[in-house]
């Protein structure tokens, strides 16, 4: 009988981890669904070696999103210099629909951002 519950057990570790992934988006064009309660990533490319980062912009529209966290990594095999991903996660804490505004901005203030991107959001 311990047999059959092996199988069991690991189908069902197996879906719970399934369940704790994080979805990612790397195109502004396709709409993010999310559940409330749940989290989702945004995988932007940048070059943070040239001091240029991503920054949040334009809070009010996230409605029911809320920034969790960011991080940066130099792409795997690259030298220095070589540009990586810059994530972005975001958690939903209700209903409705939002809009990420991020702009690519290089060091310095008062400079025009290099890149602006748009990501929408519906939560249900």
């Amino acid at each position: 009988m311990r047999r059959t519950r092996l199988p069991a057990l690991l189908l069902l570790l197996a879906a719970a981890s399934a369940c704790t992934r994080r979805a990612s988006y790397d195109d502004p064009g396709q709409v993010i669904r999310a559940r409330p309660g749940t989290e989702f990533e945004l995988a932007l490319r940048s070059n943070q070696s040239t001091g240029y980062r991503w920054v949040l912009v334009d809070s009010a529209a996230l409605g029911p999103l809320r920034p969790a966290g960011s991080g940066y990594r130099v792409t795997a095999g690259s030298g220095d210099g070589a540009g990586g991903v810059e994530r972005w996660t975001f958690r939903a804490e209700g209903t409705g629909e939002g809009v990420v505004t991020l702009v690519y901005v290089p060091p310095g203030e008062g400079t025009a951002p290099r890149d602006t991107t748009r990501f929408r959001a519906i939560v249900r």
